[in-house]
């Protein structure tokens, strides 16, 4: 089961071949969004030049996947997080800190291109061009 970064989706918008396979080979009950991802999208669709089209399609798309609920326990692991890579001098943006963390919270794949999750404890599956399909385990 994967939590989708908001950079994977971009790709499957730009009309990346490898991420639109994993997309369509995946049931749509294992593939999850965080509020923080979808906040992240429709701040994009948005502030697009094609807003209404682009409203509409995100809509129907993330219609058929699940939204993760933002509970205490994602808080806490955010807080519990945050301190440990400050105090290690290797933090990473805050709301992609926040993503990971409901991914490791709901024990899913955090699925992203983003290098900088490298020093979170969770696994992480690169969907990128050079490492398409590769999974790590930190």
């Amino acid at each position: 089961m994967f939590c989708i970064d908001t950079n994977i989706f971009v790709e499957f918008l730009r009309g990346n071949e490898k991420v639109i396979k994993k997309f369509n080979n995946t049931d749509s009950d294992n593939i999850f969004f965080s509020p923080i991802t979808l906040c992240e999208l429709y701040q994009g669709v948005y502030s697009s030049n094609n807003a209404k089209i682009n409203i509409q399609e995100l809509n129907e798309f993330i219609g058929d996947f699940n939204i993760l609920d933002f509970d205490k326990e994602v808080c806490e692991e955010f807080g519990k997080e945050y301190t440990k890579l400050k105090k290690m001098g290797k933090q990473i943006p805050e709301f992609d800190l926040i993503i990971a963390c409901f991914a490791k919270v709901n024990n899913l794949i955090l699925v992203t291109r983003d290098k900088h999750f490298k020093n979170i404890k969770i696994e992480i599956w690169w969907w990128s061009i050079k490492n398409s399909g590769k999974i790590n385990n930190f």
